[in-house]
C-alpha cells in the first residue's frame, strides 16, 4: 500500500477504527508527521496501542495525549 498523503490520514483512519473519530486532524496530523509518516501499517499499530489504553483504562481522553503516546510506543524509527 503506497504511503499516505498528510491531508489523506485522518478521513482513512475515521474509516478505519471509530477510536479516532474523538481525535482533532491537527493531532493526528502532527502523529503522521512526527511519527507515522503515512505508512499503514504504523497506523495500525498506533491505533492498537491506543485501543489497548482505553480498554485498560476507559477514562484515557482520546485526545493530543493519546496518539503521542501511542506513538512513543513504537519506538524511535517505526
Amino acid at each position: 500500500m503506497p504511503r499516505l498523503d498528510t491531508p489523506q490520514v485522518p478521513g482513512v483512519l475515521r474509516l478505519f477504527h471509530p477510536l479516532w473519530d474523538a481525535v482533532a486532524d491537527e493531532d493526528v496530523a502532527h502523529a503522521d508527521q512526527t511519527c507515522a509518516r503515512g505508512n499503514f501499517r504504523s497506523w495500525a499499530k498506533i491505533t492498537s496501542h491506543a485501543y489497548a489504553a482505553r480498554s485498560r483504562d476507559p477514562d484515557t481522553a482520546v485526545d493530543h495525549a493519546l496518539p503521542a503516546w501511542a506513538c512513543s510506543r513504537l519506538g524511535p524509527n517505526p
